[in-house]
C-alpha cells in the first residue's frame, strides 16, 4: 500500500432532503476506518451541468486522508452511493439523483483508467466541483501541470454558497 495522501471526493445530490443526504454520505465516508475525514467544505447551489431539465444541486467536498488506492477509494465511494439509494448506470444520463460521489483529486496523483480519472476530467471547468475543493485543500494543484486550482476561472466563478449548517 502506498503512503497516507491528501485526497477530495466531491458530493452532490439533487433529490429529496439534499443537505441531509450529503450529511449521511459524509458519515458513511467518515466511518470507513481506511478514510479519516480532515475537513468538510461549504455547501453550494447551483443548476445542473447538462442533461434534462432538473432541480438544483447541492455540492460540497470533503478532504480526507488515506492510504488506499484510488480503484479501493472508488469503490467505497460507490459503496456509499449504493447504500443510499443510488443505482448506477443511472437511467439518465446526467439526470438527477440523490447523491453523486467524485473522486476528484488525490495529492499529487494521476488516474487514467477507462472509468476512473484522477484529477476528475471537468474539475477544472466545474465551479461547483472547484470551489468545494478549494475549501477544503486550499493549495491544491494539478498533478500533471502543477497549476493552482485557486488560479483557474472557475475558482473564483458566482455560485450560491448555502448558509453553514
Amino acid at each position: 500500500m502506498s503512503s497516507r495522501r491528501r485526497v477530495v471526493i466531491g458530493l452532490g445530490s439533487s433529490l429529496g432532503d439534499r443537505l441531509a443526504t450529503l450529511r449521511a454520505a459524509i458519515e458513511a465516508l467518515g466511518a470507513d476506518p481506511e478514510l479519516d475525514v480532515l475537513r468538510e467544505s461549504s455547501r453550494y447551489e447551483s443548476p445542473p451541468a447538462g442533461g434534462p431539465p432538473q432541480g438544483d444541486y447541492v455540492n460540497a467536498g470533503v478532504l480526507v486522508a488515506t492510504s488506499l488506492p484510488a480503484r479501493q477509494i472508488l469503490e467505497r465511494t460507490l459503496a456509499v452511493e449504493r447504500s443510499l439509494g443510488r443505482t448506477r448506470p443511472d437511467p439518465v444520463r446526467w439526470g438527477p439523483r440523490t447523491i453523486d460521489l467524485d473522486l476528484l483529486w488525490i495529492e499529487g496523483e494521476v488516474v487514467a483508467e477507462p472509468d476512473l480519472e484522477v484529477p476528475h476530467p471537468r474539475l477544472c471547468e466545474r465551479a461547483f466541483a472547484l470551489r468545494p475543493l478549494l475549501d477544503v485543500a486550499p493549495d491544491a494543484r494539478d498533478p500533471r501541470t502543477a497549476v493552482a486550482y485557486a488560479a483557474l476561472p472557475a475558482a473564483s466563478a458566482p455560485i450560491r454558497k448555502l448558509d453553514p449548517i
